[in-house]
């Protein structure tokens, strides 16, 4: 987001403040619960959300040389991301080639992956290098000679997969066009420069697009966080710009009238707001000030009510002292006491109410626009007509 842009969405924001108001949808919308609770819908998410799109995986920063990888199940299928001697970032199936175990395990560094199975081992490029005994495997080695590769993007600081292997996997694909003219922006904050510091997997016992729902809106801050984020942001008043499927979602915090005495040139789009970037379909990149947070949410269990957040706090550098720790630390703990503490306990109570058939339908106000924009178009990703998408009629 160049300056001039970063300027306009402050003022904007100290307009709605000053007039108690928010950005408004054209109209409030229904939504049909079957999305969180119908078995059909959810294999359809599975199958084409988490099979056929992008997912981000973490900032690039995480594999930062050669022999830096990182496994990942939460998509549903093992995937095991390395950066290879030649600098190249590259992403499989963690899935021996002999009788399909794991590879690996973890994160860290290696110098070649060796299944612990049968020590079947792999170079850093997903290549087949050893076989014990290969006498009794003949021909093998050329029907199998490397692990299956996944398309792969390294952008913008950001790493994305595609979690289904294709023979031009290799080649890899642009984010950009998924992106809906937003990569310019996320580019701006420079991510590969910043350090991973935590991660913490959480298990929930609603539809997983309840857990990215509870994002979406500032609507709640005064009620349901009265006593831990009312005092930082303003409740019911937010920003909303829409990328294609994804959107940007900025909710101003308290200080933010000291900007009306402070010169413009001086302003910080930043430490002023919290910035919510959300990625079709699970993903939170949430900008804070000093420090990245990013969610990743996933279906587990083959259930409609059930899924994990998977949630990773970014620094500017990594801690050198205590207090630096102290600090991030801290950070994370609100973001842990505020989700699992508040929202989510709300959400499971949600869940329970789609479930009850008290209603056939829920309903988002016009002041929640990043709500009726995210499930528009999720509607739209699954390839589900226009008839679907019910506008409420009053």
């Amino acid at each position: 987001m160049i300056r001039q842009q970063q300027i306009a969405l402050l003022k904007r924001l100290l307009l709605h403040v000053d007039a108690k108001t928010t950005h408004l949808a054209e109209a409030p919308w229904r939504n049909d619960i079957s999305v969180y609770t119908d078995p059909a819908h959810y294999a359809r998410e599975r199958a084409i959300l988490f099979r056929q799109h992008p997912l981000l995986m973490g900032f690039a920063s995480e594999w930062a040389g050669p022999g830096a990888f990182r496994t990942d199940d939460s998509a549903g299928v093992p995937i095991l991301i390395a950066r290879g001697r030649d600098q190249k970032l590259r992403a499989f199936l963690n899935v021996c080639r002999h009788r399909g175990a794991k590879v690996v395990e973890g994160c860290g560094k290696a110098r070649v992956f060796s299944c612990p199975y049968h020590a079947w081992t792999y170079d850093l490029a997903g290549r087949v290098m050893g076989i014990p005994d290969e006498r009794a495997f003949p021909g093998v080695r050329n029907e199998r000679g490397s692990l299956a590769e996944l398309p792969l993007c390294e952008k913008h600081g950001l790493v994305w997969v595609i979690p289904t292997a294709s023979r031009d996997a290799s080649a890899g694909f642009d984010i950009d066009p998924w992106l809906g003219g937003l990569g310019p922006e996320l580019a701006h904050y420079d991510f590969a420069s910043w350090s991973f510091y935590d991660r913490r997997v959480i298990p929930e016992s609603m539809n997983w697009k309840l857990l990215v729902d509870t994002f979406h809106e500032g609507y709640h801050i005064g009620f349901l966080h009265k006593q831990s984020l009312s005092g930082i942001l303003y409740g019911n008043v937010t920003d909303f710009e829409a990328f294609g499927l994804n959107h940007r979602l900025t909710m101003p915090r308290k200080k933010l009238e000291r900007l009306k005495a402070e010169p413009e040139d001086t302003w910080d789009l930043m430490w002023n707001t919290t910035l919510i970037y959300s990625l079709i379909p699970n993903t939170l990149l949430m900008v804070q000030g000093d420090h990245v947070e990013l969610a990743r949410i996933f279906p587990t269990e083959d259930r409609t009510d059930r899924a994990i957040m998977d949630l990773a706090l970014y620094v500017p550098k990594a801690p050198s002292t205590e207090t630096e720790r102290q600090h991030w630390d801290k950070n994370m703990q609100l973001v842990l006491d505020v989700v699992t503490g508040e929202d989510f306990p709300a959400g499971r109570t949600i869940q329970m109410g789609l479930n009850s058939g008290a209603q056939t339908h829920t309903v988002y106000g016009r002041n929640e626009p990043a709500l009726i924009h995210y499930h528009q178009s999720m509607l739209k990703a699954l390839g589900v007509g226009s008839t679907a998408l019910r506008q409420a009629a009053e």
